[in-house]
């Protein structure tokens, strides 16, 4: 009896699940489930604006992806990788972007590998104007970037540092999104969520394209 009580119990569960819009329901699994997804601090720096240690995943809000972000990437040892739909940055302006890319440049000037995957469509609309000039900015810095193919939208927002930490949610890399408007992330601290991330960037772009 217990069995069968179970067993009508999960399938409850996963009808329920169903009828969630898939961000929400990648998250309450994530937040349901600590054994997978274990986010734990970076060692080497004070708490500040980073993940807490033994929280299952962080969710980041508004402005609070920011500060994580660049926490992340000035304690990136290896690499980073950035996927995101829209990345917009002006010459000798002082926005959240172009600190984005500062920070980038002093991650490369640590050593560590940097590559940008940005989205890139056939016209020549105000997103590719904007993206060819943020690519040789990012390239200017050492950064490796990929312009996707045109046929498809790429419309990911992620970002993975040193194979383990996974950013994912709506904030794309511009003023608006990091400084005004209301947006949600998640950070997760993660081996093979982060790997899996990875795959999926690099079968964006095979072979790197420029």
């Amino acid at each position: 009896m217990w069995r069968k009580k179970e067993k009508n119990n999960g399938m409850g569960l996963l009808k329920a699940f169903a009828r969630l819009p898939l961000p929400m329901a990648v998250l309450l699994f994530i937040l349901g489930h600590p054994q997978m997804v274990i986010a734990a601090q970076p060692a080497g720096k004070a708490d500040v604006g980073s993940p807490k240690a033994a929280a299952d995943a962080r969710l980041l809000l508004d402005r609070d992806y920011f500060t994580a972000l660049l926490d992340g990437v000035d304690r990136a040892r290896t690499e980073i990788v950035v996927s995101v739909f829209l990345f917009r940055t002006i010459e000798d302006a002082k926005g959240y972007p172009e600190t984005v890319l500062k920070h980038l440049h002093k991650a490369v000037r640590r050593g560590v590998r940097v590559q940008v995957i940005l989205e890139r469509n056939r016209g020549n609309d105000d997103q590719n104007r904007n993206h060819a000039e943020t690519a040789e900015r990012l390239k200017k810095a050492g950064i490796q970037v990929c312009l996707d193919a045109p046929e498809r939208v790429t419309h990911t927002k992620m970002v993975v540092i040193d194979g383990r930490y996974l950013l994912i949610g709506s904030h794309n890399l511009t003023q608006s999104a990091l400084k005004f408007n209301h947006e949600a992330s998640v950070w997760i601290d993660s081996v093979p969520l982060a790997e899996e991330a990875l795959q999926y960037m690099k079968s964006i772009c095979p072979g790197n394209r420029k």
